[in-house]
C-alpha cells in the first residue's frame, strides 16, 4: 500500500508539474482586432464586467493590435483570449472573444540584407525593432529614412507656439497646454481657436504625436506614405471603400460622375493620391457632410449668405477678421484663380481644383506625406501647415491604411518616408494620460496679523516674514482658485526661534502639485518687534536669524519718508520692463506702479517727456524722489517693436532683415526686441514671428 501510494503521489506530482508547465509555456502571439467598438472584459464571458480606464469603458477597433497571453473557455464554451495591449500609452490586460481577434504568430527571422539596408539608411536602433516586424509581414514595403537637419527640442518648441498645434477642447487635460496665453488660471478655462472647438496642445502631447517611433505599425505608418499619385496602385474600388458611411457613399452625381470617380480624376490632374484626397475631405468636413463648406448654402451670423460655393478641403478656412472658419473658407472659394479652377461654384471644381491646390502647395514641393503636411519642415519651417489639429496625421493614417486590402499590402511596394531628427531622445516619447483640472494656483495666502514680503501674487512662490520673539504660533490660511484643489500646510504653525520654513502645497485635480514657501524668522530675545504694516517694495530676500547674544535685539525702522516703489510689469536684468503688450499707453505704465514718497515719469528715446500716448521699445521710465533725484531708471522692451513706435509691423521686419544681412546692425534694446525667440540673436525664425503676427495667425509672447 505504501509503495502504491508513493507511486500515485509521484505520478500526481509529475502530472501537476506537467500541467503547470504547459500553462506557463503558453506561446504568446500577436492579434489584430477585426471589429468596431469591441468591449474588453475582466474575465472570459459576457457575464464579467467591462474593463474600464479613467471611468470609461475600454473599447478596441479594427486594426488595433493586442498580444494574446492566454486562452479560456466561457461558461457557454466559447473561446476567449486573455490579451494585453497599450491603451492611451498604458498597458492594460483583459479578455476578448476570439471571434473579434485575428491571431497570428509573428517571429522575426533575421534578414541580413534588410539589416544592412536599415543601417545604410541611418535608422536609429530605436526605430529598427518595429520596422523589422513590418518587413517580416510586408517584405515589399520600402522604408526611407528622411535625415533632417532640425534639432528635436527646437522642433518641439516651435510646434508648441500657441495656436500652431491644437487638440479638441474636450481632450483630457494633459493633452492641453498650460503655457502663457493658452490657459486662464483665474477662470480655469483654456483659450479657444478656430471657431471655439480647439485649444493649444501641450508640449508633452505634441512630442508624442511628432515622434515617428510611436506610429511604426501597419496602421499608423501610413502617415508617412508618399502621397504622389500612382495609377498602378491607386484604384477607384478602394476609394469607394474609403467613402463608406460618409455623405459621399451614395454615388451622388458630381458633374455627371460619382464621388469616387471624381477623386480619381482629381488625383490624375493634381498628382496626389486619391486615397489621401478622400480621407482629407472626411477629416475636414466629417462623415455627415452638413457643414456649409459642402452643402452649397451657408448663412453665418455675420449676415452674409453664401450660395453655390464649395470648399471640400477647407482650404483657407480659419477664424479671422471677426469671421468663422467656414465663412473665410467660402470667401477663399469665391476668388478667381484659373490654375485651381476657382471660383469653386460646383462640387466638381471644388474637389478637383482643391486637389490641384494641395498638389502644388504641398505634395509637389516636398510636404509629400500626411505627417509633413501638418509638421512643415520645408523651406521656412512651421509656416506652411495644412492643418493645426495635432492628431490629424494619426487619424488620417488610419483611413489611408483601410484603403488598401491585405492582398494589396502584400503585393505593392508601398514607400514610406520616415523622419529622423537630430538629438532625438533615446526613449520613445510617451502619450500623457492624466486627466482632471490642472489648476493648483492659490488665490490668496493670509497670515493672521501680518503681511508677507513681497505682497502676495498667485505666481510668486517664495515669501518672507519676521515676527517678534514672543510669537510662538502663527495662523496661516489660503484659498485656491479652483475649489476642487486640495491645500495642505496651513493652520496654526508652531515657530522655533530663528528660521522656520512653511510649505503650502496645492494639489490639483489631476495630481499636479505647486508649493508656496514662507520663510518665517522668529526673532531671538524678548524685545517686541512690530509687524510690518505693508510689504516692502524691494526684491524678496531670505532673512537669516541673528546669532544668540546676551544683548537684547533692536529693530531698525526705515526713515519715515523713505521712497518705496513697485510695478506689476516684469523686470529683465533689473534694467528693462517687459510684459508690455503692443499699444500699451504711458497712462497704463504709470498706473502699474505703486509709489510712496516718490514719483514716476516717462520719456521718449530722444529725452522728451511722454505724458500720454503709446509707449514703445526704448521708452524710458524714471522713478524720482521728492527733490527730483533719480532713484531708478527702466527701459521699456516690447518684443517685435524694434523701431520703438509701439506697433509691430513690416517696418520692424525690415530692421530684422537689414540686421541679418549686416546692412545695419542693431544693438541695445533694438537687438533685444528683435530677438523674439530669445535665442541670443536675430534670425529668420524671428522674422517669421513678426510675419505671423501681422497676418493674424500667430502672436508674440511678451
Amino acid at each position: 500500500m505504501i509503495i502504491a501510494l508513493t507511486v500515485f503521489l509521484g505520478a500526481l506530482f509529475w502530472f501537476t508539474f506537467f500541467v503547470h508547465s504547459k500553462i506557463q509555456a503558453y506561446e504568446e502571439k500577436k492579434g489584430t482586432v477585426n471589429g468596431t467598438y469591441v468591449n474588453v472584459r475582466t474575465g472570459a464571458g459576457t457575464s464579467n464586467s467591462k474593463l474600464t480606464y479613467l471611468g470609461k469603458n475600454v473599447q478596441l477597433n479594427v486594426g488595433d493590435t493586442v498580444t494574446i497571453i492566454g486562452e479560456s473557455n466561457a461558461a457557454d464554451g466559447s473561446m476567449w483570449y486573455k490579451v494585453k495591449f497599450n491603451y492611451s500609452n498604458v498597458e492594460l490586460t483583459g479578455y476578448m472573444h476570439s471571434a473579434y481577434v485575428d491571431a497570428e504568430t509573428t517571429v522575426y527571422t533575421n534578414d541580413q540584407d534588410f539589416e544592412k539596408y536599415l543601417t545604410s539608411q541611418g535608422f536609429p536602433e530605436s526605430y529598427k525593432a518595429k520596422l523589422r516586424l513590418l518587413h517580416q509581414k510586408y517584405p515589399k514595403w520600402v522604408f526611407l529614412a528622411d535625415q533632417l537637419s532640425y534639432d528635436w527640442q527646437e522642433v518641439i518648441a516651435s510646434e508648441s507656439q500657441i495656436g500652431r498645434s491644437l487638440v479638441s477642447k474636450n481632450s483630457i487635460s494633459s493633452w492641453k497646454s498650460l503655457a502663457a496665453g493658452s490657459y486662464n488660471w483665474t477662470t480655469g478655462q483654456w483659450a479657444t481657436f478656430d471657431g471655439g472647438s480647439w485649444v493649444a496642445a501641450s508640449e508633452e502631447y505634441i512630442s508624442y504625436c511628432m515622434d515617428p517611433r510611436n506610429f511604426l505599425d501597419e496602421k499608423y505608418i501610413f502617415q508617412f506614405e508618399l502621397l504622389s499619385f500612382n495609377a498602378a496602385t491607386h484604384k477607384e474600388e478602394n476609394v469607394k471603400k474609403l467613402l463608406v458611411n460618409s455623405f459621399m457613399e451614395n454615388g451622388e452625381s458630381v458633374a455627371g460622375k460619382t464621388y469616387s470617380a471624381t477623386f480619381m480624376e482629381a488625383a490624375a490632374q493634381s498628382g496626389v493620391s486619391p486615397y489621401h484626397l478622400a480621407s482629407r475631405v472626411i477629416q475636414e468636413v466629417g462623415y455627415s457632410g452638413t457643414t456649409g463648406g459642402v452643402t452649397g448654402h451657408y448663412a453665418p451670423s455675420t449676415g452674409n449668405v453664401y450660395n453655390n460655393l464649395y470648399n471640400f478641403y477647407n482650404i483657407g478656412a480659419y477664424a479671422a477678421s471677426g469671421r468663422g472658419a467656414v465663412e473665410n473658407g467660402l470667401i477663399y472659394a469665391s476668388k478667381t484663380d484659373e490654375d485651381t479652377l476657382r471660383p469653386w461654384n460646383t462640387k466638381y471644381k471644388a474637389i478637383v481644383g482643391g486637389a490641384i491646390y494641395i498638389g502644388k502647395g504641398y505634395i509637389n514641393i516636398g510636404q509629400d506625406t500626411i505627417y509633413y503636411e501638418k509638421f512643415d519642415l520645408v523651406g521656412t519651417p512651421y509656416t506652411h501647415q495644412y492643418m493645426t489639429n495635432v492628431q490629424a496625421p494619426k487619424s488620417e493614417a488610419s483611413k489611408m491604411a483601410n484603403a488598401y486590402t491585405e492582398e494589396m499590402k502584400q503585393e505593392i511596394g508601398i514607400v514610406f518616408k520616415i523622419p529622423v531628427y537630430k538629438n532625438m531622445p533615446s526613449e520613445t516619447c510617451t502619450c500623457p494620460t492624466v486627466d482632471g483640472s490642472p489648476n493648483n494656483v492659490l488665490e490668496n495666502i493670509t497670515v493672521n496679523g501680518y503681511s508677507l514680503t513681497p505682497t502676495f501674487n498667485k505666481f510668486t512662490l517664495n515669501y518672507d516674514l519676521v515676527v517678534p520673539n514672543n510669537v510662538s504660533t502663527i495662523g496661516i490660511s489660503a484659498t485656491a482658485l479652483d475649489s476642487a484643489a486640495k491645500i495642505s500646510g496651513t493652520g496654526n504653525i508652531s515657530l522655533k526661534v530663528g528660521m522656520n520654513t512653511v510649505n503650502i502645497v496645492v494639489t490639483a485635480g489631476n495630481g499636479d502639485k505647486r508649493t508656496y514657501t514662507i520663510n518665517v524668522v522668529r526673532n531671538a530675545g524678548t524685545t517686541p518687534v512690530e509687524p510690518p504694516t505693508q510689504a516692502t517694495t524691494k526684491e524678496p530676500v531670505t532673512t537669516t536669524p541673528p546669532p544668540t547674544t546676551t544683548k537684547e535685539p533692536t529693530t531698525t525702522q526705515p526713515p519715515a519718508n523713505q521712497p518705496q516703489y513697485s510695478t506689476t510689469y516684469r523686470k529683465l536684468d533689473d534694467t528693462y520692463l517687459t510684459g508690455l503688450a503692443p499699444g500699451t499707453t504711458a497712462e497704463q505704465v504709470k498706473a502699474s506702479f505703486t509709489l510712496k514718497h516718490c514719483s514716476v515719469a516717462l520719456y521718449k528715446a530722444n529725452g522728451s517727456l511722454l505724458s500720454s500716448g503709446r509707449v514703445g521699445s526704448g521708452t524710458v521710465v524714471k522713478i524720482t524722489n521728492a527733490s527730483g533725484g533719480v532713484l531708478k531708471q527702466y527701459t521699456c522692451l516690447i518684443y517685435g517693436d524694434i523701431n520703438g513706435d509701439g506697433n509691430i509691423d513690416l517696418v520692424d521686419m525690415l530692421y530684422q532683415k537689414r540686421h541679418i544681412l549686416k546692412i545695419s546692425t542693431l544693438s541695445g534694446v533694438q537687438l533685444l526686441s528683435g530677438d523674439i525667440n530669445k535665442k541670443g540673436g536675430i534670425d529668420l525664425v524671428d522674422m517669421l514671428y513678426i510675419k505671423r503676427h501681422i497676418l493674424g495667425i500667430g502672436s508674440i509672447s511678451q
